[in-house]
């Protein structure tokens, strides 16, 4: 989502990246277009806006006999389509058979976050994040108390930076689906993340992803397939 919420961007199956925007919160939104400049004959997922709207982040498999990738691309002003997109290559794994997806810019641009299956995480799937550097992206490391032996991956975090939502596959008692929600908060931001616990009211006995936190904390955007074939959702709270 854009910060104002008036932007949407996903990706399908087939794998493109779309958007679709709107006129107001409580309006619907239009009909979603192709970000043309960004697809290619291969998989594209997992878009991610910054907070002014000027960096699309984006992962894709384009590259032959490799996993997936992450992708950057930039434009001037919100007025402007986004540019051709170029490989992310400091946050890129050493092995490029593995894959890096689902990147996450916290609002402040400040961190980069993503699930990887590089060496170095806990399961298949980890969730690793990297701090700006001003003009890219440090070497990413592991965030080790919010991953386990199973898969984790779609961080999202709170403009704060003090919340943490995620989805993994692992079983517990409460688990609801296959891929279920989970959740951490921490004092500040120079704390680790607690040990996760489920978000509970977010999970279903579907797949269910939590993608996108509002600034004000009342707005999570998601997916689920708890109806049939996975559909976007929204879920409110008040402040």
């Amino acid at each position: 989502m854009s910060a104002n919420e008036l932007t949407i961007y996903f990706s399908t199956n087939p794998p493109d990246l779309w958007v679709a925007h709107r006129s107001a919160l409580a309006e619907a939104f239009g009909t979603p277009t192709l970000i043309a400049a960004e697809n290619s004959s291969a998989a594209e997922y997992d878009p991610a806006v910054s907070f002014d709207g000027l960096t699309l982040w984006f992962a894709s498999n384009r590259v032959a006999n490799e996993g997936f990738h992450l992708y950057v691309a930039n434009r001037a002003s919100t007025l402007a389509e986004f540019g051709a997109p170029g490989l992310a290559a400091t946050v890129g794994a050493t092995d490029t058979k593995q894959a890096d997806w689902q990147p996450f810019v916290t609002a402040d641009g400040g961190e980069l976050w993503f699930a990887s299956t590089r060496a170095g995480g806990l399961g298949g799937n980890d969730i690793w994040h990297a701090t700006s550097t001003g003009n890219g992206f440090a070497v990413p490391s592991i965030v080790p108390e919010l991953n386990s032996s199973s898969d984790d991956f779609l961080p999202t975090l709170s403009a704060d930076r003090l919340t943490v939502y995620f989805t993994s596959t692992r079983t517990v008692t409460g688990t609801k689906g296959k891929l279920d929600i989970w959740t951490s908060h921490r004092s500040t931001v120079n704390d680790g993340f607690p040990g996760p616990a489920l978000a509970d009211e977010l999970n279903t006995s579907g797949n269910d992803l939590a993608t996108w936190l509002s600034a004000d904390n009342c707005r999570m955007y998601g997916a689920s397939d708890v109806s049939g074939p996975s559909r976007l959702y929204v879920a409110t709270r008040s402040p």
